[in-house]
């Protein structure tokens, strides 16, 4: 609904409330006094069927008003009947004769003539119309309402911190990237320290037994030196062959 419909509907809310609050409240007054004045004529309390009724139109009165003053209509629905009890009520105070005089039986039946004398005369009316203009006055209710139906719009991802995160940030998760500014992180598999140059890298445990020693080379077999009485059959000696023995 635009803004302008639902001032509009607020402004025939405010005509068609402005009359049943009156003669409610007016017509309930009277029952209730009606009420009070038996009750004194008889020196008893009177909770008679005068009595509900006029406690019904009062809350009847109350609920009208709690609903023109709520945030949900138009303030013209609060300000029609606020503007008009205040002038009701201020010519009360400026006039009270003219006040009583101008209405007349002929306007008004007597029940509610004589609700509107008590009323107007306690100044009820005034206090209605003020309560009323200031119900009105809420900036928030003159704003165009926002579709129900529209999406919230959520703002997007703050940006990466630039440089190194602070002490006690929390780390990122692993495999996340790395914000921007901060170095970036190696994978896990490059993680692990290389082996130093000439030093065997280090095998993965195995789970079975441990490798049995070495077993030690087979002893090899010494060969036969040759003895004194071979070299005495094989030929000459060496002194034989230095003096020119047998040749």
């Amino acid at each position: 609904m635009s803004n302008g419909a639902r001032h509009g509907l607020g402004v025939l809310v405010g005509l068609v409330v402005t009359p049943a609050i009156a003669a409610c409240l007016m017509y309930g007054t009277n029952k209730l006094r009606l009420v009070l004045t038996l009750g004194y004529a008889r020196f008893q309390s009177y909770h008679g069927k005068e009595m509900w009724i006029g406690a019904g139109l009062v809350l009847l009165v109350g609920i009208m008003l709690g609903l023109v003053s709520g945030s949900r209509l138009s303030p013209l629905a609060s300000l029609v009947p606020g503007a008009l009890f205040t002038v009701v009520g201020l010519i009360w105070f400026a006039s009270p004769r003219w006040a009583v005089l101008h209405p007349g039986p002929d306007v008004l039946p007597r029940d509610l003539g004589l609700g509107y004398t008590t009323l107007g005369s306690l100044g009820v009316f005034f206090m209605l119309g003020v309560m009323l203009l200031v119900a009105s006055l809420a900036p928030s209710r003159w704003k165009a309402r926002t579709s129900a139906g529209a999406a919230p719009h959520f703002a997007g991802p703050p940006p990466a911190p630039m440089g190194p995160p602070m002490p006690g940030a929390a780390h990122p998760m692993p495999g996340a990237p790395a914000p921007m500014g901060a170095p970036a992180q190696s994978p896990s598999w490059q993680g692990a320290p290389q082996p130093q140059f000439g030093q065997p890298p280090a095998q993965p445990a195995s789970s079975g037994p441990p490798p049995l020693p070495a077993s030690p080379p087979p002893a090899q077999e010494k060969k036969a030196e040759p003895s004194a009485d071979d070299e005495d059959d094989g030929g000459p000696g060496e002194w034989t062959r230095m003096y020119g023995g047998n040749k």
